[in-house]
């Protein structure tokens, strides 16, 4: 295959067969994420408004980016990427910008005009696509485990 990029079609994943199909990309993302967990944690999510948005080419599944819009007082109406997951076979193709800007064109056409995101420590691969797409590194993420086990059940 070549480096040529192909324009991808994207569409909002809405059924199960949908996020069913996104799963084993979203696993290269997150390993430890079984499937069980994965549907539990999708149910919840879809009802408190995260979006997912799966990428395809010429029908087959490339990539997905999950969205979920928010309004806080520090910065008003924001957009929050939660993960931008390219199949590892379609990397190097452009296809992560591709779905960035999706998700940028839905929220401004949505009328929020910030979009936030973080990444882990050492995802450099990461935070070079972020950063060519125009984003700018403005602090630290911080988290604290309340108890052992993820704070959903698991």
């Amino acid at each position: 295959m070549t480096k040529q990029t192909a324009l991808l079609e994207i569409r909002e994943a809405r059924s199960d067969a949908d996020y069913h199909a996104a799963y084993p990309v979203i696993r290269q993302l997150f390993p430890q994420l079984d499937m069980q967990t994965y549907a539990r944690r999708v149910f919840v999510a879809r009802a408190t408004g995260y979006r997912m948005f799966v990428g395809t080419v010429d029908g087959q599944f490339v990539g997905v980016i999950g969205v979920i819009a928010n309004h806080n007082l520090h910065d008003g109406f924001v957009t929050y990427i939660e993960h931008v997951v390219v199949d590892k076979k379609f990397r190097g193709h452009g296809y992560g910008s591709q779905l960035i800007k999706f998700a940028e064109d839905r929220a401004r056409a949505e009328g929020c005009y910030l979009i936030e995101l973080d990444t882990d420590i050492g995802a450099e691969r990461a935070a070079k696509l972020y950063e060519n797409s125009g984003y700018q590194k403005s602090g630290d993420y911080y988290f604290k485990q309340l108890r052992e086990e993820n704070m959903d059940g698991e």
